[in-house]
């Protein structure tokens, strides 16, 4: 599936969820284009999230951090800093 297929079946599946209040449960089983199903059902669970999120900045709740989509941009020190300070002790 190109690119603007997805995101075309993507949107589709946001504003069946908005419009309708489908889930994306409901497509659960069905095996016909998968791939455009699959983007369909993506563009629903985005919707669902969505609409979490907003229930709880009215309930004024804050959402668990997913550490998931983070991503590894994290810096990661060489193996000597690592060690830099270990073994140090303090003589009074």
């Amino acid at each position: 599936m190109e690119d603007k297929d997805y995101i075309e079946a993507f949107n589709q599946g946001y504003e069946l969820a908005r419009e309708l209040g489908l889930k994306s449960n409901i497509l659960k089983g069905v095996n016909a284009g998968k791939n455009r199903i699959e983007a369909l059902k993506d563009g629903m669970e985005q919707f669902e999230k969505e609409l979490e999120l907003e229930k709880s900045k009215e309930q004024g709740i804050i959402p668990p951090l997913n550490l998931d989509s983070i991503g590894s941009n994290y810096i990661d020190l060489d193996s000597d800093e690592k060690d830099k300070d270990k073994g140090i002790d303090m003589d009074i």
